[in-house]
Order: structure tokens, then sequence, then C-alpha cells
């Protein structure tokens, strides 16, 4: 009878930690690596998010991030613009807007495969924190990219929709992950951006990917 009533109360505990366990997983997701395996995210599956691609512009930029509120888009800045525009970059950390790495065409990376290590040095020191996620500027991520920033533990975004200079307000749907040119030679216009952001809900990467909120916390010493 005791075999059998401690067969019962094993079977409930372990029973119960299967549906326990995961139902908590998504609050103890380590900072980085949010996926588990090498692979490219292009689309979530919880709402909507903006993210920004910015390699050019400061003037402009200035009072776009100054008069820019919550929830804000995700921005994908190049090496260059980060160096020179420091100002600006700690206007956007006093903020919390979030910053990621946008690099160079996909193919660099093969021909040089110390490039990825050197840009995510160079944001760490300049940014002061390894990017959460990365994006080539030409939306190509090779098999040996992909291997690499797994390695270095960065998830790499692409995106569902590309938000084309001229055309209309993109008509977003359920999951989209919208990109938005902020380049010399591509630039979208700066109040047809703050009409689509204030258009709609939009959610952060992680919120729409995986249906989760991250958080910072301060550890006291």
């Amino acid at each position: 009878m005791k075999t059998k009533l401690l067969l019962v109360v094993a079977m409930v505990f372990f029973f119960s930690l299967f549906f326990i366990i995961p139902n908590n997983y998504s609050s103890i997701l380590p900072v980085f690596q949010l996926i588990e395996k090498p692979t490219v995210v292009s689309k979530g599956a919880h709402g909507k998010t903006v993210t920004i691609d910015l390699t050019f512009g400061k003037e402009d930029m200035e009072t776009f991030l100054k008069n820019l509120e919550a929830p804000y888009p995700h921005f994908f800045i190049s090496e260059d613009w980060i160096k020179r525009s420091p100002t600006l970059i700690k206007v956007m950390k006093e903020k919390n807007i979030p910053i990621s790495l946008l690099g160079q065409e996909g193919a660099k990376y093969i021909e040089d495969p110390t490039l990825f290590k050197k840009e995510i040095d160079q944001f760490e020191k300049l940014v002061g924190e390894i990017p959460l996620w990365f994006r080539t500027k030409d939306y190509e991520f090779p098999v040996e990219l992909q291997k690499t920033a797994w390695e270095y533990e960065v998830n790499l975004l692409s995106s569902s929709m590309y938000w084309v200079e001229g055309e209309p307000n993109p008509k977003l749907q359920k999951g989209d992950i919208l990109s938005v040119p902020l380049h010399q030679e591509e630039r979208m216009d700066m109040k047809q951006l703050n009409q689509l952001l204030k258009s709609d809900s939009f959610l952060s990467i992680e919120q729409n990917i995986f249906g989760l909120t991250t958080k910072s916390k301060a550890i006291p010493e």
C-alpha cells in the first residue's frame, strides 16, 4: 500500500512539473540567445513590431528621438552612426529605446570570419552592452554568420515587411515585423514614420515573437 501511495505521489509530482515549468519558462529566459538553435527570425505571432535601420541622419534624428514616446520601435544602428552620434545614443539609452546592431552585407562575413566579433566588441565598447539582436544591411544571413552569432549568443532578425520609400503606410497583420530604412540613399519621410507609430499599438520584438516582456533589474551590491 505504501509503495502504491509513493508511486502515485511521485507521478503527481512529475506530472505537475511537466505543466508548471513550461508556464514559468518565459520568466526565466536568459537575456541572450532567446532562440534554441542557429536561425533567423523574421516573423512573430502576438502582434506588430516596427524596426528601424539607421545609418544616416543627425538633426532630424535628434528631434525625432526626443519626441519619441513608448512603445518604441527597435533600432538597428550601424557602427559608423553610433561612433558619430554618442549624444543621441545617450538619449536613447536614457529613454530605454531598444538598440541593436545593423551590420554590413551578408557576404562580407564569409570573406572575413572575424568581422562579426569585431563589430560586436565595438558595439559593446560604444553602447555599453552586447546587442541582443543583429541584422545585416542586405538581409542576407549566410550559414557561417548564423553559426558565429549563435556562438556569441546574439539573435538574428530579418523582417516580414519592408517599407519602401514613397509607398503609403503599410497595413500590418498580426505577427508582422516591419523594417523602416533611414539611410542616405533610401530614407523614409519622418512625418510619415511618426504617423505610422501613432496609428497602432506596437509590441517589442520579444513580445511579438515570444509573447513575453523582457525586464532588466539592478542587483544590489
